[in-house]
């Protein structure tokens, strides 16, 4: 178990499987959160993704990237692939021989990279699609949204903005995550919809005297490790390297419900829609085929 201070609570903490009956009665029904070491190891998105290989396999596409502002801006940017990569690069080269004229790339970030690129899909294979409901199954490809940043990139507390379940699968890497339990909101300074002013790593105190009853747990997610975070559930990202991962969003009938006692918490519209849209799949039973050109702007939902 991996734990943070006196408050925390724990993660369970599992070694390259997990049988999905056993996550869905242990996890999701119980809003669990869920670690699982080395489970993508044989992937061969673990073995082979990175800078070249995406040079080789996406040519000359567009990146379309963010940069997560102080205050909460998120700038959008976009540029040639090659030259993003060529970015990367040269920021893990000069970090590693200290040039402080270095330029973090900003994050290539919430890409529904095997939409755009069906030829990667095979580089996550074997998938274990009975992790998910039986709705997002079959299709499961198309609702990842991929990452990708540099060292000392950050996304600042927040939670995922339909309140779904959410698996996440490191690539490349190692990120740091700080999670806080949904009834640590009103502790972490809570600014707008689903974005918080607590840093974890410097937390202001002062302003938020209640953020010393917080339950953190950190946990440090690498190559190969899958992670299950509840809906609801606060997190705090920091890449340590350069990261590459993906994640699916995703609801259960349970959480697609629950989600809709906060239209009246500050949940924007865009969001209930979404929302909607997932229960005409998870709770009315149309197929993922129908559901999906409703759902698929989503991916590139900014909020």
């Amino acid at each position: 178990m991996l734990k943070d201070n006196k408050n925390c609570r724990k993660i369970r903490v599992l070694q390259g499987h997990i049988d999905a009956q056993e996550f869905h009665h242990q996890h999701l029904a119980l809003n669990l959160p869920l670690l699982v070491k080395g489970y993508a190891n044989q992937w061969r998105a673990t073995q082979c993704w990175g800078t070249e290989y995406f040079r080789q396999k996406m040519g000359q596409s567009q990146v379309v990237t963010k940069e997560f502002k102080p205050g909460g801006e998120i700038v959008m940017g976009k540029m040639p692939l090659n030259e993003y990569m060529d970015s990367v690069d040269d920021f893990e080269y000069r970090t590693a021989n200290g040039d402080s004229r270095r330029i973090r790339p900003a994050y290539w970030h919430d890409v529904p990279i095997f939409e755009l690129f069906p030829e990667l899909i095979a580089d996550a294979e074997p998938f274990q699609a009975d992790l998910l409901p039986r709705f997002y199954q079959r299709d499961w490809h198309r609702y990842v949204q991929f990452f990708m940043s540099s060292a000392e990139s950050v996304t600042k507390l927040h939670f995922d903005t339909l309140r779904t379940h959410n698996v996440f699968f490191q690539i490349k890497g190692t990120k740091e995550w700080v999670l806080y339990p949904p009834e640590d909101m009103y502790r972490c300074g809570r600014n707008s919809w689903r974005w918080f002013d607590i840093d974890p790593d410097n937390p202001d105190v002062d302003s938020y005297p209640e953020y010393a009853l917080a339950q953190p747990i950190r946990v440090r997610v690498e190559p190969g490790d899958m992670l299950y975070i509840p809906p609801g559930t606060l997190h705090h990202v920091k890449s340590l390297d350069t990261c590459i991962s993906f994640n699916i969003d995703f609801h259960t009938p349970e959480s697609v419900m629950d989600s809709f006692r906060y239209i009246r918490k500050g949940m924007p519209k865009k969001v209930v829609y979404y929302n909607l849209v997932s229960a005409l799949g998870v709770i009315a039973g149309l197929p993922s085929r129908w559901v999906f050109p409703f759902y698929k702007s989503y991916l590139n939902f900014v909020s």
